[in-house]
């Protein structure tokens, strides 16, 4: 945040940093030896805030404002003045989720006194808003002698900060600065930095608009020859040398874009990182050096790399995931923005632990990645907040920016997902028969298993909204799951049933035709009652059967095999007669009547078509509940239709449509369903859609399973006079 004003015997002294090039994030203060290229425009700002006290520089993401102002005005405000004899303390802050603390913690390290009881005397002083501009100038010069330069970077914080936490913070710093603008006290200077789409935002707050316009600098971008400097300047200082055409090469695939210098400086840092030293020491970057992938291929691949290099953590793409995703978002522009999230936050929505999240943290804030922020090694509080170090991250690395399987559009697409989950739950609230349908429950279900209660919060909450109606759904689908079985099992017996009756009726029959026979009469009658006996027992067990109601599919299946035995044991009877005998005629003929029946009754007892009912609104659900009455009206066809709900959807298809989603299902079905729902309908007629080609994965639907929507519109059931729009 901050750091002590150096001797002015000590400003003149400076260490080369590790390398020339600081990749993604900006320049720091103490890496002012190798900021080439902003010479020109270090000197019109120095020449400009001299005299005044309130200074803002603007410009596109990713343009060097914070470098410039980091790396440049600051070392030369403590160089030129020192040479006169004049010191000059400075300091660096950010909004972050605590503009006024972070200020004052930033203003009492500068005076020397940075300890609970002076931050406390400071923020006292930044309550006062604009009254507070005196008092804050006063105490700061009354603490030091020398003159004192605050840079708040990245500004647009606290229009974030204002947008999640309410205006309170925002009004008080911007009347002190809009204060401190009109004391002119040159003894303080504060120096602003941010991007200028939010420049439209300063006027939403009385008077910043004013002192913006009269203290603005917008950032020009830098010329070819500037650019140049920037890159092969600082290789000098590092005994090295970058090729010209490969400068060039860098500058023209940049191409200007927001994203030039970031991408520029990081390629330069991987490449110092890879370059090869000649015997002497030296050593000189090529085009042969340069890989493929470009700029961006750098990037992605260098967090590629910083992903696979996390040891020791179960999960870990998992956890960054959950982690970029968190730390990015999708404003109103539909631009992809950072999103700073807490440290303890973030191993919330990871769903890992302290020590699995710092480990990924750590690695990806290092020295020579610095993709995020704060940068380094020095440990950091659980609530300290963590951020991605430029917006070029997002939108170069392939895992977020992927426009069809990216991080980011994964999120939006779950952020879309747990919104229709909001929506839904509202109409539940108004009628707990609205649930969710059975196919949806499930798909639901999984889907939430992978989400929590803090990832829910960046969508404004509700998790125990949408607990209450996945339960709600999951109860509603056991029932209506409890419902079909005991259908099927009636459907059972009663087949059964008649099955066991067409025996009997067979082995009475057979007994007429043996005593009509003469030549076997004896044989036939003694025959006749063993057959009718049988018959009798296997009626009795029929009842029985239906009255415990056991009959699930594996006794229905001994059921038919018990009454193929009967007839066996009938034929084999039946061989022992006379050939011409009219008893073993008889008998034969039943043989084929009664498979026939066994297979249609195999056919009835499998899975029965399951149509869900989706209707445009509450006031077609009268008409549609009189539809499924009649659609689902005992028949003798053996295809019987079963209705689970009604449910009421948003943005209904136009017209009238019955779904289906299994090939097989579609071509055996189909036209069947379409022809019975219509013949239940005098209107609206219903047409068959075929999903099966576009809907692959068959594991979150059920066989059997159909869906009818009915757009906005009348639906009128065949013999009713009910109507609904």
């Amino acid at each position: 945040m901050s750091a002590p004003a150096p001797l002015i015997a000590d400003v003149f002294d400076f260490e080369l940093p590790p390398q020339p090039y600081p990749g993604l994030r900006p320049f720091s203060k103490e890496e002012w030896p190798i900021f080439f290229g902003r010479e020109c425009m270090l000197d019109e700002v120095i020449d400009r805030l001299v005299g005044q006290s309130l200074f803002v520089v603007h410009g596109d993401s990713g343009c060097g404002k914070s470098s410039l102002i980091r790396a440049g005005v600051l070392p030369r405000l403590e160089q030129q003045f020192a040479r006169g004899g004049a010191g000059w303390a400075t300091c660096t802050t950010t909004p972050g989720d605590a503009p006024l603390e972070n200020l004052a913690a930033a203003i009492a390290g500068i005076t020397g006194a940075d300890d609970e009881d002076h931050r406390h005397e400071i923020r006292r002083i930044l309550n006062s808003g604009g009254h507070g501009a005196a008092p804050l100038a006063q105490y700061i010069s009354g603490r030091r002698r020398e003159h004192v330069c605050i840079l708040i970077d990245q500004f647009e914080e606290l229009f974030a900060h204002a947008r999640h936490h309410g205006r309170q913070q925002a009004n008080i710093l911007i009347a002190l600065l809009i204060g401190l603008h009109k004391l002119a006290d040159l003894r303080l200077r504060v120096v602003l930095t941010m991007r200028s789409e939010f420049l439209g935002a300063c006027a939403q707050y009385d008077g910043f608009a004013q002192a913006v316009n009269a203290t603005q600098y917008l950032l020009p971008r830098m010329e070819g020859a500037d650019l140049l400097r920037a890159i092969q300047d600082p290789a000098t200082l590092y005994d090295g040398e970058i090729a010209a055409d490969l400068a060039e090469r860098l500058i023209t695939e940049a191409g200007g874009t927001q994203d030039q210098l970031p991408l520029i400086q990081h390629a330069l840092m991987q490449l110092y990182s890879a370059r090869r030293l000649r015997p002497d020491k030296t050593w000189r970057l090529e085009m042969a050096d340069y890989p493929a992938g470009g700029l961006r291929g750098l990037l992605s691949d260098h967090a590629d790399k910083l992903v696979d290099g996390v040891k020791d953590v179960p999960q870990t793409a998992r956890i960054v995931e959950e982690m970029f995703r968190a730390l990015t978002e999708v404003n109103a522009d539909h631009q992809a923005i950072r999103r700073p999230q807490t440290l303890e936050a973030l191993i919330k929505v990871a769903r890992a632990t302290e020590g699995e999240v710092r480990k990924i943290v750590d690695a990806f804030r290092a020295e020579g990645a610095s993709l995020l922020r704060p940068y380094g090694n020095a440990p950091i509080a659980l609530g300290d907040p963590v951020d991605i170090s430029h917006e070029a991250l997002i939108r170069c690395w392939s895992k977020i920016a992927d426009e069809k399987v990216g991080w980011l559009v994964r999120e939006f697409e779950d952020g879309i997902t747990w919104s229709s989950l909001i929506v839904q739950c509202e109409s539940f609230e108004k009628d707990p028969g609205n649930v969710l349908s059975a196919a949806t429950t499930e798909e639901r279900r999984n889907w939430l298993s992978g989400r929590n209660e803090e990832w829910a919060k960046r969508y404004g909450g509700g998790w125990s909204r949408v607990q209450k109606l996945i339960d709600a759904s999951v109860a509603a689908r056991n029932e209506q799951a409890q419902q079909e079985t005991r259908a099927r099992r009636m459907k059972i017996f009663r087949w059964g049933f008649t099955i066991t009756s067409a025996l009997m009726f067979v082995a009475i029959f057979s007994t007429i035709s043996a005593i009509e026979d003469r030549k076997s009469a004896d044989l036939a009658r003694e025959e006749s009652e063993v057959a009718r006996a049988e018959a009798e027992l296997n009626l009795r067990t029929a009842y029985e059967d239906r009255e415990r109601l056991a009959a699930d599919q594996k006794a229905a299946d001994n059921l038919i095999e018990s009454l193929q035995g009967e007839l066996k044991a009938l034929k084999e009877a039946a061989a022992k007669a006379p050939a011409d005998s009219a008893f073993r005629q008889s008998i034969n003929s039943a043989d084929t009547v009664i498979q026939q029946q066994v297979e249609e009754f195999n056919t009835a007892t499998r899975s029965q078509p399951r149509i869900y009912v989706h209707i445009s609104g509450p006031g077609q659900r009268e008409a549609a509940r009189a539809f499924v009455k009649r659609l689902t009206r005992p028949t003798r066809a053996l295809l019987q239709i079963t209705v689970p709900g009604i449910q009421v959807i948003k943005n209904p298809p136009r017209g009238a449509f019955l779904r289906c989603f299994d090939a097989a299902e579609c071509k055996e079905y189909g036209a069947r369903l379409t022809e019975r729902v219509n013949d239940a309908l005098e209107y609206p007629q219903v047409t068959l859609q075929d999903f099966s080609a576009t809907f692959t994965d068959k594991s979150t639907i059920r066989p059997m399973h159909f869906e009818l929507y009915f757009g906005p519109g009348d639906i009128i059931p065949q013999g009713e006079k009910v109507m609904a729009q």
